[in-house]
């Protein structure tokens, strides 16, 4: 695999991805993403688009596919130890800032994955560890971040909010710059999630940190 190839993906990733960054902030700040008494289309936005220009942008640039096949396990196992973010999520609970629907599961999901990475990783950074066991982590993760945007948007404030009714929306999601979990962090490592699938999938050597795209 050409290192050139790689440079060249890395930048273009991380162009796209410090873009989607400024996006999200800009929105954030301006109130774009809260839709009280709307449909949530800017969330829908920020959460569909990337994913679907990520996989495109996959699909057709072997620089990218070179650049996701050089990120080792390690890496994108451990960059969900963000994860314990999940912990604000039970104490706006409890400060009454967030519904108990949402909070409890999601915060508890969030940290389970988060604690489970930090677990994995002293084992993975050696290759050791059973693939089997990598899989339902990953299958842990990416569930709890679908579950994370279908409850948070059943329990907003928007015309979808559907769980709403009586109790705490999820509004403090869609405020800045808390929004930039849901704008951002929860679609990028959804992908991350994607991209591990799709290497246990295709034998790739947990030890290994190059595999050809």
């Amino acid at each position: 695999m050409s290192d050139r190839l790689i440079a060249h993906g890395g930048r273009v990733t991380v162009s796209a991805i410090a873009a989607w960054f400024v996006a999200a902030c800009i929105c954030g700040i301006l109130g774009i993403i809260d839709s009280p008494g709307r449909p949530p289309i800017a969330l829908g936005g920020f959460i569909g688009l990337p994913l679907l220009g990520f996989v495109a942008a996959y699909r057709i640039s072997p620089s990218i596919r070179a650049f996701a096949a050089s990120l080792s396990f390690p890496l994108l196992v451990g960059s969900h130890l963000w994860r314990f973010v999940g912990l604000g999520f039970v104490i706006a609970w409890l400060e009454g800032a967030l519904p108990a629907g949402f909070a409890i599961p999601e915060g508890f999901g969030d940290i389970i994955a988060a604690l489970g990475a930090l677990l994995l990783l002293p084992t993975l950074r050696k290759g050791r560890v059973p693939r089997g066991l990598l899989l339902a982590w990953n299958t842990w993760g990416f569930l709890d971040l679908i579950s994370a945007i279908v409850m948070g948007v059943l329990y907003s404030n928007s015309t979808l909010g559907i769980l709403s009714r009586g109790t705490a929306t999820t509004r403090l999601m869609v405020t800045f710059p808390v929004s930039l979990i849901p704008t951002f962090f929860v679609p990028l490592f959804l992908l991350l999630h994607a991209l591990t699938f799709k290497r246990l999938a295709r034998g790739v050597p947990i030890s290994g940190t190059k595999t050809a795209p």
